[in-house]
């Protein structure tokens, strides 16, 4: 949803400033004051509100709003955040599927957000698009883990009937492989009956 209020048209690294403030606790009549000071602000303010300054009353719509929506993002982010180190340390301890925890994850969410658009009906077609968004990637996701669980099967199923031929080969290569046998005697005459031969001619 576009925000059109006095807060929402400041450049963004200031609006970044006010949530931050709004963070830490920081009084709205703090915040108002301090905003009126800068000259982007009050250049703004007098090219689109009239010169009407940044009030208390503006910063709490925003609070109720535009902060809302930052809070969110950060909490997004964060998680994210969280996700991806859980990933790595998953992937070292040989753990579960990383997308079997992330699913968990999504499917919790999806019930805290289908809570949260039941209680708080500030803009149902925005949470209704949401809805929609968390549950397109739950179904991507799984589809995804799923043809992974696929390939692994077919690999395995690759490997066996890889090492069965193998195994087949080697056997018929053994079968085709003439017998070895021990060594065969020499033919002829050997050599000490010739040397006895010659001495007995040389006796005529």
């Amino acid at each position: 949803m576009t925000r059109k209020g006095k807060i929402a048209r400041l450049p963004q690294p200031i609006r970044e400033q006010i949530n931050r403030r709004l963070e830490n606790g920081e009084e709205g009549k703090q915040i108002a004051e301090w905003l009126n000071t800068l000259p982007e602000v009050r250049s703004l303010m007098a090219a689109e509100f009239d010169s009407q300054p940044v009030s208390e009353a503006n910063l709490s719509k925003w609070k109720l709003g535009g902060y809302r929506d930052w809070e969110e993002q950060k909490a997004a982010f964060q998680a994210a955040l969280l996700f991806h180190r859980e990933a790595a340390q998953l992937s070292q301890a040989g753990g579960p599927q990383f997308a079997d925890q992330l699913a968990l994850c999504l499917t919790a969410r999806l019930a805290t957000a289908l809570r949260h658009t039941s209680a708080i009906a500030e803009d149902p077609a925005r949470a209704l698009e949401e809805l929609h968004r968390l549950r397109r990637d739950l179904v991507a996701l799984r589809r995804g883990d799923h043809n992974q669980q696929r390939v692994k099967i077919q690999r395995e199923q690759l490997e066996l009937d890889t090492k069965k031929f193998e195994h087949q080969a080697a056997i018929q290569n053994s079968k085709m492989q003439p017998q070895v046998r021990g060594p065969r005697p020499e033919c002829g005459i050997s050599k000490e009956t010739i040397a006895q031969l010659e001495k007995d001619l040389n006796l005529f």
